[in-house]
């Protein structure tokens, strides 16, 4: 990498990292503003929101960064435009071409950095957010039913976990499970006040069960003091219950698309933010190449202002058309793979017409 690559590069970093700073102390004082009504619930002080806020910083990061990575980059090359460095890199060899280049590899590098922080940081500390949360708040994680969680485990199971540990996932308490026949009658049934995984297993072991065992003309009690229970849930499965989909790593959701396929469950919103997670960083490199559009050849009768409004207004569309979309092929049920990746394919077929429409 050549010296003038370097410096380009430079310009673009600091101003991407210097806004994503910004929009995300925005986003986290807009979301404290409406944090200020939780305050003084349980034990969750302002302190504890500001804890809460802190941990979520990283979401509001993994969601910001190809808008930053836009106005990063246009605010960049308009600076080296109105100093007139730019007038004299073109007059001096460098084509567009080169500087598309340039700026290709600079939206590589979010891409990378974006998927990193999407798979590992984000979920992490999100996950970390909401049971604090939970926890100051004296409150359990929340389930669709007041009676729990309810699953197939298998063919011939199903499973009711009346609560999960907050504090450790692979604990969970007031277990039910149903086991059935290939004629669908009652073949088994267990109950257990808790349960703790055990990884070598791959399954789960049953404190103090009771089980009923139905044949055709009694019943059979066992109370053993433990009983292994091997399952196709682990804990990663109940992270769905504290954050959404969305917020989850790839590999997690691969996981429980698996078990929710096995056991003959709906999976589309699950397979549409699968496919989010995994091209929603590729928007970065699209961000660096619409940005291209912005830059004039020269800086005479340059409106900054209005370059960067309609540039933070491709941003932003682009956002909230990506989740409108995910949203829209939930409800609908469309193909998950085409409704992750049409915002994407559409942002980046953009960015391609403007350096064709600039090179010509």
């Amino acid at each position: 990498m050549n010296t003038l690559s370097r410096y380009i590069l430079k310009k673009c970093f600091l101003n991407t990292v210097t806004l994503l700073f910004a929009f995300s102390m925005i986003y986290t004082i807009v979301n404290a503003i409406s944090e200020i009504s939780s305050v003084g619930k349980g034990s969750y002080t302002t302190l504890s929101m500001f804890i809460y806020l802190g941990a979520l910083l990283p979401t509001y990061i993994y969601l910001l960064v190809p808008l930053a990575v836009l106005i990063g980059v246009m605010t960049g090359m308009l600076g080296l435009v109105k100093t007139s460095e730019y007038a004299i890199m073109r007059t001096s060899g460098i084509s567009l071409g080169d500087i598309t280049k340039i700026l290709a590899i600079f939206g590589i590098i979010f891409t990378v950095i974006t998927f990193l922080v999407g798979e590992v940081i984000a979920p992490t500390s999100s996950h970390f957010a909401k049971v604090y949360k939970m926890n100051k708040m004296n409150e359990q994680i929340s389930t669709e039913l007041s009676s729990g969680v309810w699953s197939k485990d298998g063919e011939h199971n199903i499973i009711n976990i009346k609560q999960i540990d907050q504090n450790d996932s692979n604990t969970i308490r007031g277990i039910q499970i149903f086991a059935y026949d290939d004629k669908q009658q009652l073949k088994k049934y267990i109950v257990a006040e808790s349960a703790s995984y055990q990884t070598g297993i791959h399954g789960w072991d049953l404190h103090f069960p009771i089980v009923y065992n139905y044949s055709s003309d009694k019943i059979i009690i066992e109370k053993p003091n433990e009983l292994n229970w091997k399952s196709s849930i682990d804990p990663s499965y109940f992270n769905v219950l504290v954050i959404a989909p969305e917020d989850m790593p790839a590999f997690g959701l691969s996981k429980y698309i698996d078990h929710l396929k096995n056991n003959n469950q709906a999976v589309n919103r699950y397979e549409i933010a699968f496919w989010s997670k995994l091209l929603y960083p590729i928007a970065c490199i699209s961000m660096a190449f619409i940005a291209i559009g912005f830059i004039p050849n020269n800086g005479r009768n340059i409106n900054l202002s209005t370059k960067l409004f309609f540039g933070i207004l491709i941003g932003v569309a682009f956002f909230f058309s990506n989740k409108l979309i995910g949203f829209i092929a939930v409800i609908y049920n469309w193909n998950a793979i085409l409704s992750a990746i049409v915002p994407t394919i559409l942002l980046f077929g953009i960015g391609w017409l403007v350096i064709l429409k600039k090179e010509g």
